[in-house]
């Protein structure tokens, strides 16, 4: 019956129309795509090492991120409106679905991030820094609602695919990603956004608290992905388990959260390092950002930002040495390698530990030489 089912179903698709057909097989993991577009244009727009037209091209893939989300939302709130139990029930039911929904914060994030870098230092203004404040604290919202409420639909949907060892993903750190990425986000606008001390102390306050929200869960979720790994699969003997290739590359995704946080943290230490003093004489603010506090906030994050960028190489060899051996095994074998949309989450990444290399390097460079 399920089988006669199946075929049915697939009869049936095959009637629609080309549009409708991709309609109504739109998911949640195509907004990979404006998340990885969004982080290469910071990546572009902030490398050192610039050359004639790179900042026009980050302008580009900007405009091309903004795009991209607000099509692929459109689809997704139609698609929502037209059959909201089939996609209540994809998101409840798979994991993967759920944890690219913080693909939105993320990418949301990115515009962000740009609009502060590009429009402020051309047009400047306190109009364009107010929006980009009242921006941030709608995605932090965003952010943090992912981060509270996915873990549990993910309690439910592992359980229903088949429990830890089968549906356990490194893609179930995407809704932490997007705290971390909101965290990162303040530390940016701190510093290159016209906002009063005022307006800078909360925003830093509660990164710091995304910080504290995610990290934690992100080294339980490591422990819990490595002992996924060295257990053995329930095969039977003499069988050869292989990793679906959708999930080959998602091991990249294991070194975003460490990148994310030590590249938050270092924003938010050198934020707290240009503050000091500028703030009343009451209140817990002030006493972060006295002398002898911020100082020790400063420092504090960056240190504890080179522990995470350690971590991150860690995850980031890690990920490299297993799709390169998962890579070769299937060209060995003459299986083809697919195209996946989680090869996003891999350029994603890849982006983002870039920029959070570059971005420690200098910033090391500028306290301690």
């Amino acid at each position: 019956m399920n089988n006669l089912g199946d075929s049915v179903h697939r009869e049936d698709a095959r009637r629609l129309s080309p549009a409708r057909r991709a309609f109504t097989s739109f998911t949640t993991r195509w907004f990979l795509i404006p998340q990885g577009t969004g982080i290469l244009a910071i990546v572009l727009n902030q490398l050192p090492y610039q050359f004639h037209g790179l900042h026009t091209i980050s302008i580009v893939f900007w405009f091309l991120n903004i795009v991209l989300l607000a099509g692929m939302l459109a689809i997704f709130f139609l698609r929502l409106l037209a059959s909201p139990r089939a996609v209540a029930r994809s998101i409840a039911t798979d994991t993967t679905e759920a944890a690219c929904t913080a693909s939105i914060s993320i990418a949301f994030m990115s515009c962000i991030q740009m609009l502060s870098l590009v429009v402020i230092p051309s047009w400047g203004g306190r109009g364009w820094s107010l929006a980009v404040y009242i921006l941030w604290w709608v995605n932090c919202a965003l952010a943090v609602l992912a981060c509270i409420g996915l873990p549990d639909v993910f309690v439910r949907s592992i359980r229903s695919e088949g429990g830890l060892a089968r549906s356990f993903t490194p893609v179930v750190q995407l809704p932490l990603i997007a705290a971390l990425t909101s965290a990162a986000g303040a530390g940016t606008l701190c510093q290159s956004a016209v906002l009063s001390g005022a307006q800078k102390v909360p925003m830093i306050v509660v990164a710091y608290l995304e910080i504290g929200l995610a990290l934690p869960t992100v080294l339980a979720f490591d422990a819990l992905y490595l002992g996924r790994l060295l257990q053995p699969w329930e095969e039977p003997a003499g069988s050869h388990h292989e990793f679906p290739p959708e999930q080959m590359y998602s091991h990249m995704v294991l070194c975003g959260p460490w990148g994310q946080s030590s590249f938050a943290l270092q924003t938010l230490g050198k934020a707290v390092f240009q503050l000091k003093g500028a703030v009343g004489t009451s209140g817990q603010g002030a006493l972060l950002l006295s002398n002898q506090g911020a100082d020790t906030v400063a420092f504090a994050s960056i240190l504890v930002g080179l522990v995470n960028w350690g971590q991150g190489t860690f995850w980031w060899a890690f990920a490299i040495v297993s799709i390169t051996r998962s890579v070769v095994a299937r060209l060995k074998q003459k299986h083809s390698i697919a195209f996946h949309l989680s090869l996003w989450a891999m350029l994603c990444c890849v982006c983002r530990d870039l920029d959070t290399s570059q971005a420690n390097t200098r910033g090391y460079v500028d306290y301690y030489v």
